[in-house]
């Protein structure tokens, strides 16, 4: 017989029995596990729980402790418990060996403040068998349907596009072909049996896209050349991809991919020279935005006075950032060197973490408060996810992460905190010139992809 109960944090008992684990004899023991194997993923779940309580369609399930009738051991949802608890007192983790967590859990507690949870609302079983077929039912599979049948990759992507305005590579592409009159109907009654991570793999590869004459353009894919060419190439893709025989080593790497393309039926290749009326978008029949714009010619740096050069333009919808830009358009950067250098400093900071915070590349609500702490960890992050997404060229991520990684160059990280923070350092103007003019590409690909 189960019933509802809401229960104590502090009268909730983690199972000394996990079957997630060989039994231990201690509650100590039994959390310093949990930790110690699932450390990042409990403090990941305690950061969601703070954000958004605890999910409502699965309760805690008790048993009332057969040695203390105050307390109940937990049979299911010991990893919420054990999160919970340390939310509440993350003095539980030793500061030894778990500081950095320690003090991120510090960081939780204080930002859940007065809506800290103390209490939970468990279900509640006379004995721990009547629990057992639920467990099981949630933990061991389908079981020919009457357990848990998760979703593939295909469901959660059209899950994440209808709830949360998402739309994946693959499902683009996916969506394109079921509509289209020229695909083949055998290749559309099997697009359900297409493992969408490899059409991701192969779609996420700016070789690829420029093979079959397809751009990525703030998540959406794109073209410029007629629907028939480039539908005439991924149908050829998603047909090989459906092989029983195909296997993922043939697009693994670059190489691998590089090697797939070379090898591609000439008479399936899309013709590029076929241009389209105007360009068109694989999600919609309206037109798409337009690429970022390519800035006018740059005055010799030696002839500039400002910083950023007033022919260079950005459309910044962030009212603080935008008006550091402003302000480094029209500073004198040999007049005013140093407050140029630390003005500089600041918007380059500020610029990434608009990115990350538009792209969601943080756990944290701000980039101010994220778990990446430094600049040099920021800027990798961003220049990866630009790389990753197609919306730089190769050449200038890497550049930037190698240029930010070198602490002599004048783009080092060292430089930049040493603008700020060494009172023994003077920048040079014209090395501040020749670092705008070297990030300046990777500074037009971050605003032109937010928002």
């Amino acid at each position: 017989m189960a019933k509802t109960k809401i229960i104590k944090l502090v009268n909730l008992q983690v199972n000394t029995e996990n079957y997630r684990f060989e039994p231990v004899a201690s509650q100590k023991e039994a959390i310093n596990l949990m930790i110690n194997s699932l450390g990042p993923k409990i403090y990941t779940l305690a950061e969601h729980i703070v954000d958004n309580g605890l999910n409502p369609n699965d309760r805690i399930q008790v048993v009332l402790s057969s040695h203390d009738s105050t307390k109940y051991n937990v049979v299911e949802g010991n990893r919420r418990t054990v999160a919970l608890k340390l939310i509440n007192n993350p003095d539980i983790l030793d500061s030894k060996s778990h500081l950095n967590l320690k003090k991120k859990f510090q960081k939780l507690k204080d930002k859940a403040g007065k809506n800290l949870i103390t209490e939970v609302e468990c279900t509640v079983y006379d004995n721990p068998s009547e629990a057992d077929k639920w467990i099981k039912l949630k933990h061991a599979g389908q079981l020919d349907g009457a357990g848990t049948v998760p979703w593939d990759s295909k469901q959660i992507s059209r899950f994440e596009e209808k709830v949360e305005g998402k739309s994946s590579l693959s499902l683009q592409v996916v969506k394109l072909l079921e509509k289209s009159d020229i695909v083949d109907n055998e290749i559309k009654l099997n697009l359900k049996s297409l493992k969408v991570t490899n059409l991701d793999r192969l779609i996420s590869d700016p070789k690829v896209r420029e093979f079959l004459g397809i751009e990525i353009n703030n998540g959406i894919i794109q073209s410029k050349i007629e629907t028939e060419e480039v539908i005439k190439g991924l149908s050829h893709v998603v047909k090989d991809l459906m092989d029983p025989n195909f296997k993922v080593t043939k697009i693994y790497t670059k190489e691998d991919r590089n090697d797939y393309i070379n090898n591609f039926p000439k008479i399936q290749i899309p013709d590029k020279t076929k241009i389209a009326s105007k360009p068109w978008q694989f999600n919609s029949t309206s037109t798409p935005a337009p690429l970022p714009a390519q800035s006018k010619p740059k005055v010799n740096s030696k002839e500039r006075k400002t910083l950023i050069p007033r022919s260079f333009k950005l459309t910044i919808n962030q009212s603080k950032v935008n008006n550091i830009y402003h302000e480094l358009t029209t500073l004198d950067v040999a007049r005013y060197t140093n407050a140029t250098a630390v003005l500089f400093r600041v918007f380059v900071e500020l610029s990434v973490d608009c990115y990350l915070e538009e792209h969601k590349l943080i756990k944290a609500p701000s980039a101010a408060k994220s778990e990446l702490t430094s600049l040099q960890q920021k800027i990798n992050v961003v220049a990866s996810h630009m790389d990753s997404k197609g919306f730089a060229d190769s050449a200038i991520c890497k550049g930037i992460k190698s240029e930010i990684k070198d602490k002599n160059d004048i783009m080092g990280i060292d430089t930049w905190h040493a603008y700020v923070h060494n009172n023994k350092f003077s920048p040079k103007h014209k090395n501040l010139i020749t670092t705008w003019d070297n990030i300046e590409s990777f500074i037009a690909v971050i605003w032109a992809n937010v928002k």
